[in-house]
C-alpha cells in the first residue's frame, strides 16, 4: 500500500510526459513548413565610443550601417512604417550601443509624457529593443526609451511569456527632439547581460518603435497579431545581430552595501514603544561565467518596496499578488513552475505555483527579516540553473485580546520596512482572556530548479523546494517534473508538470498534475487544459488555489481586423471550466463569452456574459456576520467594460457588473483613471464598490486607492499612495522618494502609516532612510 502511495505520482508524472514528448515529435514533423528567413543587422566594432547624449553626431555612428525597413503589426499589419526609422548598432569592449533616428513629419505631435524610469512607456512614443544574447529564441532582454529618455528593462524567458519587469540593468540613454523627428542613443554594458562565449558571437534581434498619435506600431520583425498585447516581448520570432566579433569570458564583480536608519512603532507588537533602527548590509553579484551569476545578500532589506494595492475579496479562496522585492524577482523566470497566469474577459486567474516567493520572509500577519540569503541564476550549456537559499530570523509577535483576525495563505500588504498588515478574508472575532504571543522559529528555504532545452525551442526540467524551521515535525517539501514544447514556430504551445509534496501527518494524496495546449495562429487562439489536485497537496512555499479538484478548462478567441475605418480588431469568443472532487462530484462549472471591439482611437468596449454553477460543500462567511449557505447556486451576470487610449493627457476605464450573487445580487462597479499633468506630474486613482443584497444580510464594500508621482529627473522622483478598504476597514498610506544618485546607486526616504477605520486607532507606522552605493569591478 505504501509502495503504491509513492509510485503512483512518480507513474503519473511519466504518463504526462510521455504524451507530452509524442505530442510534441509527432507535431514536429509538420513545422518546418513554417521557416521564415529573417532581416540581418551588423554590430560596428569601434574602438572611440560614442558619447551618449542623444544627438547622434559623433562621426562613429556613420561607420555603422544603418538598419530600416520596419513594417507595421498595427493598424495595418505587414504595411510599411509611415515614419522612416534607422537604428545604428556599434560595440566595444564594454557596451553595445544603438542609436535610433526616428524621422517624424510632424515633430510638434510627438508625445513624450513619462520621465520616470520603468514607467509605462507604451503610452508614449518609444523606441525598444529585444536582444536573445544566446540565440535560441528562447528567452533575452528588453530595453526601451521615449523622446525624454525615460528608461525600461525587462528580463525575458520562456520565449518572452515570463517577464521580470523589476529586474534593473545599470545602463544609460539620453534622448532628444528635433527639426526632423527625435534621435535616442542607449549604451548596454555588456557585463549587465548574460550571453555566450563565442569568436565570432550571434545574437538574435528585434527592434521597434511606436508611433504613438497614429497608435502605429512598428517592427524590424513584426510579432504576429495572435500573440496578443504583450507581442513585442516575444522572443520566437527575431532578426539577426551579426558581426559582433569575439565575446571573451571577463570576471565581473558587483558589490552593493547599504546603509538603514529609521523608526518604527507598531501597535500589535509585544511592545508597542517607538523602535529605532540603525541598520547595515550588502548585496554582492559575482559572474561565475557569462552566463551564471551568483548573487549573495546578508541582512537582506525590503524597505522601498511599494505597498500592494488593496483589493476586496468576496470568495471563498486567496488572493493572488506578485512578488516585488528585488532579490527574488531577478531571475524569477527560472524558478517559475507551474500553472500559466490565464488571461479571460473576466480577468486574470490565480495559478497553480509549487513555488511563490511570498512565501517567504512574510509569517502571521508580519515581516521576517532575512538574515542571509544565496542564489545561482544562468545557463551553462543546455542547461538553465537556479539554486535559491535563504535563512529568515526568529520573531515573536502578539495577538490582540479582541480583535478581527485576519487570515491570508494569498500575500501580505507591504508598507516598507514596517510591519505588515495581512491581506486577507476577515473570520470570526476572537476574544481571549490574555495575550496571546505567536513564535516564528528561524525557517531556511532552499530552492534547486533545472531546465534542459530540448529540440529547436522545448524544455524538459525539474524542482526540489524545502521549508525547514529546524524540528523534525514541521518540515515542507515539494518535488515536480514537468515539461515545455514550443512549436510550429511558437504557434503551438505543449506543457505540463507532475508534483508532490511531503509533510509530517498528511495521509491523503499530496499529488498534483496538469496539461495544457495553447494554440495561436492569425486571429485564432484556443487554450484547452487539464488540472488534477490532490486534497493533501501542500506547498507551503508554493500557491494553490484550490486542492482535492479535478479541473477542465478551455478558451476560444477570434480576433479579425475588419476592413472598416473606425474599428481596428474585434475580440469574441467563449470560455469554459468545468471542475469536480476527486470523486468526480460537480463543484463548479462556469461559461462565459464575452465580445471586444478595439476603436482606432486605441480605446476598447466590451460586454460578457457569465453563468457559473457552485455546489458548496460547507457554508463560509463572506463578510461579517454574514454567512453563505451550502447547496447548489445558479448565477448568471453581465458586465460591460470600458478602456480608453491611456495615450491620452486623461485616461480612464471601467466595468459595471450586475447579476445573481450566492443567494442574493450584487451591483459591482470598479474604474480607474489617469491624469498626466504634464511630464513630471501625474495623479492616479482606483475605485471599487459592491453592493450586495442577500436574504442573510445586507452589506456594501468600497475600496479606494490614490496615486501621485511627481519626476524631477529620469534619476529623481517621489511616489506617494494613499488606500482604503472598507470590508479590511483600514486606511494605509506609503511615500517613496528615490534618488538614483549615480549609476546603480540609490537614496530611498520612505513613509508608510496604517490605521484601523473601526475605531482602533494606529495599527503602525514607519520612516525609513536607506543608503545604496553600487561598485562593480
Amino acid at each position: 500500500m505504501t509502495a503504491t502511495k509513492y509510485l503512483a505520482p512518480i507513474h503519473r508524472t511519466f504518463q504526462i510526459v510521455q504524451t507530452l514528448t509524442q505530442t510534441a515529435l509527432l507535431t514536429l514533423l509538420f513545422s518546418t513548413a513554417f521557416a521564415v528567413d529573417f532581416p540581418i543587422a551588423q554590430a560596428h566594432i569601434t574602438a572611440a565610443p560614442p558619447r551618449i547624449d542623444g544627438l547622434l553626431n559623433d562621426s562613429t555612428w556613420s561607420k555603422a550601417v544603418p538598419v530600416s525597413g520596419f513594417l507595421q503589426r498595427e493598424p495595418d499589419e505587414g504595411a510599411p512604417a509611415s515614419e522612416r526609422t534607422e537604428v545604428r548598432i556599434l560595440r566595444d569592449d564594454d557596451n553595445l550601443y544603438l542609436g535610433f533616428r526616428c524621422f517624424d513629419a510632424q515633430p510638434e505631435q510627438i508625445i513624450a509624457t513619462v520621465m520616470r524610469r520603468d514607467g509605462d512607456l507604451g503610452d508614449d512614443d518609444n523606441v525598444q529593443v529585444v536582444l536573445d544574447t544566446y540565440n535560441d529564441r528562447r528567452g533575452g532582454f528588453y530595453f526601451a526609451t521615449n523622446p525624454l529618455g525615460a528608461r525600461l528593462d525587462v528580463s525575458l524567458s520562456s520565449e518572452g511569456r515570463t517577464r521580470n519587469e523589476s529586474w534593473d540593468c545599470v545602463w544609460s540613454c539620453r534622448a532628444q527632439i528635433d527639426s526632423l523627428g527625435w534621435t535616442a542613443e542607449m549604451a548596454i554594458p555588456l557585463d549587465q547581460l548574460r550571453y555566450a562565449v563565442s569568436e565570432n558571437a550571434t545574437w538574435g534581434i528585434n527592434l521597434a518603435r511606436t508611433i504613438r498619435r497614429k497608435n502605429e506600431r512598428v517592427f524590424l520583425v513584426p510579432p504576429p497579431l495572435a500573440y496578443g498585447f504583450s507581442g513585442h516581448y516575444r522572443t520566437s520570432r527575431l532578426g539577426t545581430l551579426t558581426s559582433l566579433g569575439h565575446l571573451e569570458e571577463r570576471p565581473r564583480l558587483e558589490i552593493t552595501p547599504y546603509a538603514q536608519a529609521g523608526t518604527t512603532r507598531d501597535f500589535e507588537a509585544l511592545d508597542t514603544d517607538a523602535q529605532y533602527k540603525l541598520d547595515s548590509g550588502v548585496d554582492l553579484k559575482y559572474g561565475v561565467t557569462p552566463a551564471l551569476t551568483l548573487d549573495l545578500s546578508w541582512r537582506t532589506d525590503f524597505a522601498q518596496v511599494e505597498a500592494d494595492q488593496e483589493q476586496v475579496n468576496l470568495t471563498r479562496f486567496s488572493l493572488f499578488f506578485p512578488e516585488k522585492r528585488d532579490f527574488f524577482l531577478e531571475g524569477a523566470g527560472i524558478f517559475s513552475f507551474g500553472e500559466r497566469v490565464q488571461r479571460s474577459g473576466g480577468g486574470s486567474r490565480p495559478p497553480t505555483l509549487l513555488f511563490y516567493s511570498r512565501r517567504i520572509g512574510l509569517e502571521e500577519g508580519h515581516a521576517l527579516p532575512v538574515f542571509a540569503g544565496g542564489k545561482l541564476t544562468g545557463r551553462s550549456g543546455r542547461f538553465e540553473i537556479g539554486v535559491l537559499n535563504i535563512t529568515t530570523e526568529a520573531r515573536q509577535f502578539r495577538d490582540e485580546k479582541t480583535e478581527e483576525r485576519y487570515r491570508n495563505e494569498a500575500g501580505l500588504l507591504f508598507a516598507g520596512d514596517a510591519p505588515l498588515l495581512e491581506q486577507a478574508t476577515i473570520v470570526d472575532t476572537v476574544d481571549f482572556d490574555f495575550i496571546d504571543t505567536t513564535r516564528v522559529q528561524q525557517t531556511n528555504f532552499s530552492v534547486v530548479r533545472l531546465r534542459r532545452d530540448i529540440l529547436s525551442r522545448s524544455s524538459i526540467g525539474l524542482i526540489a523546494v524545502n521549508r525547514d524551521p529546524g524540528t523534525a515535525t514541521d518540515y515542507n517539501r515539494s518535488l515536480g517534473l514537468d515539461a515545455d514544447f514550443s512549436l510550429l514556430d511558437a504557434a503551438l504551445n505543449i506543457r505540463g508538470f507532475a508534483a508532490r509534496t511531503f509533510s509530517p501527518d498528511h495521509q491523503g494524496r499530496e499529488d498534483a498534475g496538469h496539461f495544457a495546449v495553447d494554440y495561436r495562429r492569425d486571429a485564432f487562439e484556443s487554450n484547452a487544459s487539464y488540472l488534477d489536485v490532490g486534497e493533501d497537496f501542500n506547498p507551503e512555499v508554493g500557491f494553490v488555489p484550490r486542492d482535492g479538484i479535478r479541473r477542465y478548462r478551455t478558451t476560444l478567441r477570434y480576433r479579425p481586423l475588419p476592413n472598416t475605418a473606425w474599428i481596428r480588431r474585434y475580440s469574441i469568443g467563449p470560455e469554459f471550466t468545468y471542475l469536480t472532487d476527486l470523486d468526480n462530484q460537480l463543484q463548479t462549472r462556469d461559461f462565459g463569452f464575452s465580445a471586444y471591439v478595439n476603436l482606432e482611437t486605441g480605446d476598447w468596449l466590451g460586454l460578457r456574459l457569465r453563468q457559473r454553477f457552485e455546489n458548496l460543500d460547507e457554508s463560509f462567511e463572506i463578510h461579517e456576520n454574514i454567512d453563505i449557505p451550502d447547496g447548489e447556486h445558479d448565477l448568471t451576470a453581465y458586465s460591460l467594460n470600458f478602456f480608453s487610449d491611456e495615450g491620452r493627457r486623461l485616461s480612464s476605464d471601467g466595468s459595471i457588473e450586475v447579476g445573481d450573487f450566492w443567494t442574493g445580487e450584487r451591483f459591482r462597479f470598479s474604474t480607474n483613471g489617469t491624469i498626466k499633468v504634464n511630464s513630471r506630474f501625474s495623479l492616479s486613482a482606483d475605485y471599487e464598490f459592491n453592493s450586495v443584497t442577500l436574504p442573510e444580510g445586507d452589506f456594501k464594500t468600497n475600496a479606494l486607492s490614490n496615486r501621485f508621482l511627481y519626476t524631477f529627473s529620469t534619476d529623481l522622483f517621489l511616489r506617494g499612495l494613499v488606500q482604503w478598504n472598507s470590508k479590511r476597514q483600514v486606511v494605509g498610506i506609503n511615500a517613496l522618494c528615490n534618488w538614483r544618485y549615480r549609476p546603480g546607486s540609490d537614496l530611498f526616504l520612505v513613509y508608510s502609516q496604517a490605521w484601523d477605520t473601526d475605531g482602533g486607532g494606529q495599527l503602525n507606522r514607519s520612516l525609513q532612510c536607506k543608503l545604496t552605493y553600487f561598485w562593480k569591478r
